[in-house]
């Protein structure tokens, strides 16, 4: 089959961001479009964000509605107006080698696209992705010199607007370059029909090909699967969410032979595997591996953007597979004292029932976007407490491990230890999240220090 290998340039940014693709011959100018903005970070493949337009020859070729209206019969700059669905780029990349492709006509993006080479042992019916360099510009982010903007401030953690530029970039889908991925999407790209009689495949994976490498992955033949399930139940519940790129990382690190991102994939999509992850609360989407309950809270957005560039707490192998099990908490001397206190105050100094009490905190402790405050409440009404030295010595306490605890939210980390690292936009749990009374005491009428907005006598006081 006949195909163009295309070198796509962005036209005015430094360093050069650039992507080698290969197409089937036949493509239209809105096939080209297409390609082009699943390669890129614009979105224009995903949802009608802005129109494109190419100026060659006595022509404007053009997606934008409103000037293939207002236009219709008439010259546009000089040029007729023609659609993008009914003009094939054959003719004019054998005539010219190169023209440019605008692209938003807002932020004026310029892509310089030239014709490399045309091959004929190319077989599939859609564009694949051959190499690149550089992570496209986001969409709507002002043009070259927006983006140049933008680089400042996204790379510069003591620019004021840090950390919303940086969710507005996620947000905008803002993504290193990643071929499996992109080439994943290019396939619905699909305007030719593929020639399978001549690719080596295997029930219509690849086994190997000159352009599309191996895309075939035996899952018979995938080393550890019951270590890989292990693994993902013990991210999901140390982290709640955790990135495929992040996941396959802290893997091959830890453990040999190394996975791929090809192999992970395969691993996730079947059937089997995805079931027994399922049975322990473990799935998976576009954006990589999770807890259902991550999946299904009504606050997932916020739990992102909580999240975003959060640095990934990594234990050693060991402590890590932990955490497959999903009762499993990190023990500290936080913990233990508490444990004491209460067993010595409330429970004849038996500890045997003061870990289900430990137990019951810490899990709370762990809930996404937890109510601190409801949570000491709820703690403090389950015992009777002499006198408000007493109820201030226990806050303290339960602020203290609440400081201690690993959280989804730090990604493993505990709000400690997100502080310690300096971090100017994260700030620690107080110590007290209540304002607490260092000894007297308070009438029973008064309002509860510990915040429940009850009287005294009808909470703490009891």
């Amino acid at each position: 089959m006949k195909a163009y290998i295309l070198k796509l340039s962005f036209e005015d940014i430094t360093p050069l961001i650039w992507r080698r693709v290969i197409l089937p011959a036949g493509a239209t100018f809105n096939r080209l479009h297409e390609t082009i903005q699943n390669v890129t970070n614009f979105q224009s493949g995903i949802a009608p964000y802005h129109s494109f337009g190419v100026e060659i020859d006595d022509y404007f070729i053009t997606n934008n509605e409103p000037i293939l209206d207002e236009y219709k019969g008439k010259k546009y700059a000089g040029r007729k107006v023609k659609q993008p669905t009914r003009i094939k780029i054959d003719a004019y990349l054998k005539k010219h080698g190169q023209f440019i492709y605008k692209y938003d006509f807002g932020d004026d993006w310029r892509i310089r696209v030239e014709l490399e080479d045309t091959v004929e042992d190319y077989y599939f019916g859609y564009p694949t992705l051959l190499d690149g360099e550089g992570t496209a510009p986001p969409e709507d982010v002002g043009g070259p010199s927006g983006y140049e903007t933008f680089k400042s401030i996204y790379h510069d953690p003591t620019h004021p607007d840090y950390m919303s530029t940086r969710t507005w970039a996620r947000e905008q889908h803002y993504l290193s370059l990643d071929k499996v991925w992109v080439n994943d999407r290019l396939k619905f790209v699909k305007y030719k029909k593929t020639e399978w009689q001549f690719i080596d495949h295997d029930n219509y994976y690849v086994l190997s090909d000159k352009y599309r490498g191996e895309e075939s992955v035996d899952i018979d033949k995938l080393p550890n699967t019951d270590l890989l399930i292990q693994y993902a139940q013990a991210c999901a519940n140390l982290y709640g969410m955790i990135t495929y790129s992040k996941f396959l990382e802290i893997y091959n690190t830890q453990n040999e032979p190394s996975l791929s991102r090809s192999e992970l994939r395969a691993f996730m999509a079947d059937s089997h595997f995805s079931k027994l992850l399922e049975k322990k609360s473990v799935l998976t989407n576009g954006l990589g591996i999770l807890h259902e309950e991550v999946e299904y809270s009504k606050d997932f957005s916020s739990f992102l953007k909580e999240v975003y560039e959060k640095p990934y707490y990594v234990p050693e192998k060991e402590e890590l597979l932990r955490y497959a099990d999903d009762l499993y908490y990190e023990k500290t001397n936080y913990q233990e004292k508490l444990a004491n206190m209460l067993a010595k105050d409330f429970f004849g100094g038996s500890t045997l029932m003061v870990k289900d009490e430990i137990d019951e905190l810490v899990g709370q402790l762990q809930e996404v976007h937890v109510d601190l405050q409801g949570v000491v409440r709820d703690f403090l009404e389950r015992f009777n407490f002499k006198d408000m030295k007493q109820v201030n010595e226990y806050v303290q306490a339960v602020s203290v491990i609440a400081n201690s605890t690993r959280i989804w939210e730090n990604r493993g980390h505990t709000p400690g230890e997100l502080f310690e690292m300096e971090k100017p936009h994260l700030h620690p749990l107080s110590s007290a999240p209540f304002s607490v009374i260092d000894g007297g005491k308070t009438g029973r009428n008064e309002p509860c220090p510990c915040g429940s907005g009850k009287k005294y006598k009808k909470c703490c006081g009891k």
